[in-house]
């Protein structure tokens, strides 16, 4: 593939180069790939400049990548996500995407660097293909693969792709496709700047060909091409397509994040606070606030429900939240114990119970995706109950496996008392529990004060 070449092209002038360099990697259960992978990014830059994004692996692959010191994030599964996410994670100038179960020999780091030492205009490149295992189909793959991609001009993302970080904003970064997400992206840039080649192969895992039957997995995926390029949209071609690591991406359907918000009305929260700062900055410092933690939420690997009150606020919790990844359920009645203990229940019966609930607040800026990860791995872990003690001796998070009314009778809410009485009935019950480290809530001026916003 050759890449255009305009003498107004306002994107000329051309970055750092391997010193700028991220690597991003989507992973769901790859914890049997990933380790070589890593090995071979080792050698052409640090590990903190890798970035895998998780979508809610249950074999240990976010724990392995962590003791290799590479960057862990998590999201909800979904290759297009991930893959987003990442790149808006990492601040190099240059963006490397590889699949998890690709490899990254010495060859190919070689000409990566030639290439990035004098990239040309397009900014954006892929390996060629070639496949890891030696048997007596992949040869024919890597032949086939080559003679489609001269006739159409379109990689797939197992060939890794790696592009400028302007190229990839300018062209509004991975499409949103449960499927072919890498061929629409690649489409894309060669309208945008065209594709370059680096010349060197890109090993990549034979494990989708090995579940389908080589003759019949290679026929899947020419006959999906053929149909997606024809204009048949992605979400129909998805459920004739496997996940490429066998396993579901049912981790959103094993967990579920209950988030508790009030309407922002001014004077019906944050009215502690509202004494000291008055009641429209209490109201926009809440906004911004539950906005903020929202956001950083919503897209985990765990079904994301927000339990709103008042009753008819929906039209204007969605105008202040959003919609994307977000159901809503309204809060029940009683004390905030009642409902939360109400929405646990609901969330327990729904057709496909969840492995585990976890509740949280809009009022703790540190929150954030690692913590509520966490907590769901401890509950599956075999803890019933998992907290996150706040500062001012409430809780910012509380999780369970099962319902359980004890935890939530008889509280003092909104007191320094909350998680001690909450940890007298979780050891009068003997449960297993585990506290997440301490964050500050933001309620009175002191808490503010020391959160630095």
């Amino acid at each position: 593939m050759t890449s255009p070449r305009t003498d107004a092209d306002p994107l000329r002038e051309q970055p750092p180069a391997l010193e700028s360099l991220h690597v991003v990697i989507p992973t769901l259960n790859e914890a049997t790939f990933l380790p070589d992978l890593l090995g071979d990014l080792s050698e052409l830059i640090s590990p903190s400049r890798v970035i895998v994004v998780d979508g809610g692996s249950g074999d240990g692959t976010p724990e392995l990548a962590e003791s290799a010191g590479v960057r862990v994030l998590h999201s909800r599964p979904g290759r297009a996500l991930q893959l987003n996410r990442g790149a808006w994670a990492a601040d190099g100038d240059w963006l490397l995407f590889l699949h998890a179960d690709s490899r990254l020999p010495a060859p190919a780091r070689s000409a990566l660097e030639q290439w990035l030492a004098s990239p040309p205009r397009s900014e954006t490149a892929t390996f060629r293909f070639a496949v890891r295992e030696r048997r007596w189909y992949g040869r024919i793959l890597e032949v086939g693969q080559a003679a489609r991609e001269r006739i159409s001009g379109l990689a797939y993302g197992d060939q890794g792709l790696l592009v400028s970080r302007r190229r990839f904003e300018a062209v509004g970064g991975y499409p949103q496709l449960p499927l072919m997400e890498d061929v629409e992206m690649i489409r894309r840039l060669r309208r945008h700047s065209g594709v370059a080649r680096i010349d060197a192969d890109l090993p990549t895992s034979l494990r989708r060909y090995d579940r389908a039957g080589p003759i019949r997995g290679w026929v899947r995926n020419a006959l999906l091409m053929t149909l997606y390029l024809a204009g048949l949209p992605p979400r129909r071609l998805a459920r004739f397509y496997p996940d490429g690591n066998g396993e579901r991406g049912d981790a959103t359907s094993r967990r579920t994040l209950l988030i508790f918000a009030k309407a922002p009305r001014p004077g019906t929260v944050k009215t502690r606070l509202a004494r000291d700062i008055g009641t429209a900055e209490a109201t926009r410092l809440y906004r911004s606030m539950g906005r903020s933690v929202v956001d950083g939420l919503r897209n985990g690997p765990w079904r994301t429900v927000v339990c709103f009150s008042p009753d008819e606020a929906r039209p204007e919790m969605e105008d202040w939240l959003g919609t994307e990844g977000l159901e809503w359920l309204p809060q029940a009645g009683g004390d905030l114990g009642a409902r939360m203990h109400a929405a646990i229940r609901e969330a327990f019966a729904m057709p496909q119970r969840p492995a585990g609930v976890c509740v949280v607040g809009t009022d703790t800026p540190d929150l954030g995706p690692d913590e509520v990860h966490d907590a769901f791995r401890r509950l599956e872990g075999g803890q019933d109950v998992v907290i996150g003690p706040a500062e001012d001796g409430g809780y910012y998070l509380i999780g369970v496996r099962a319902p359980r009314a004890e935890l939530f009778r008889g509280i003092d809410w909104s007191t320094e008392r909350v998680l001690a009485q909450t940890g007298d009935r979780i050891r009068t019950q003997g449960l297993r529990t585990s506290e997440l480290d301490v964050l500050n809530d933001i309620d009175e001026l002191a808490d503010l004060r020391a959160s630095g916003l």
